[in-house]
């Protein structure tokens, strides 16, 4: 496992820059400002409402591509995990007055959306070691950004755990690190480049970003009278 574990490693170091924008986005602090408008964190349960519905095919299509591997367990039960966003999304946009109609209907921005198309591009065409490293090191950031999120919800728009349940699943995610290594140790062992996972671990973060700034910038956003 040695130079998978290097690898990581690397890795980690070239994406720090943007690991740290990531866990230091404003969009978190300005929910917590107040600076969000209710009309304004629609944007998110629309984008995730769409990007859930995305990702759920997409990590089936990982787990029909890698169940015949050891690993099996693993891709599953991230489909597991994906299987109970749309409920938890759903919770969220019922507190901001958005029914499911609402939802179906919500037009995400090419911004918002890239992440979800990155996930597809990356279940239907990268190795499992690609997709698990990114994983490894995208879900972290996520999840940190959730948990903020989630504490300035309660905390600025009184909503309750029923209402954040999507958010702190992802904030409490247990770490698979072991796992993830393992598998990037079995692709780079079958001929995986190594430039290959960087790309695609890089783009995962990237898309995250950009995610987020989409956020940032709906939720902000004011309108001329």
């Amino acid at each position: 496992m040695k130079a998978a574990a290097a690898l990581v490693k690397d890795i980690r170091e070239e994406l720090r820059r943007i690991d740290d924008e990531l866990r230091a986005h404003p969009y978190p602090d300005a929910i917590a400002r107040g600076e969000v408008t209710l009309e304004g964190l629609k944007a998110f349960p629309g984008h995730q409402h769409h990007v859930a519905l995305s990702d759920l095919r997409s990590m089936a299509m990982m787990l029909q591509r890698f169940a015949d591997t050891p690993w099996r367990d693993f891709w599953s039960g991230v489909l597991q995990g994906e299987l109970a966003a749309p409920g938890g999304i759903a919770a969220i946009g019922q507190k901001l007055g958005m029914t499911s109609d609402d939802l179906d209907r919500y037009e995400v921005t090419p911004e918002g959306f890239a992440y979800a198309t990155q996930m597809a591009w990356a279940a239907a065409n990268a190795s499992a070691a690609e997709i698990a490293c990114a994983l490894l090191i995208n879900f972290p950031a996520w999840g940190f950004n959730c948990g903020r999120m989630a504490s300035a919800l309660r905390d600025r728009y009184s909503f309750g755990p029923e209402h954040t349940a999507f958010l702190d699943a992802f904030a409490a995610l247990p770490s698979f690190e072991d796992t993830a290594i393992a598998i990037v140790q079995d692709g780079l062992d079958r001929g995986v480049e190594p430039r290959a996972i960087r790309r695609t671990t890089r783009l995962f973060q990237a898309y995250e970003k950009m995610f987020w700034d989409a956020m940032m910038a709906l939720g902000t956003r004011r309108t001329s009278a």
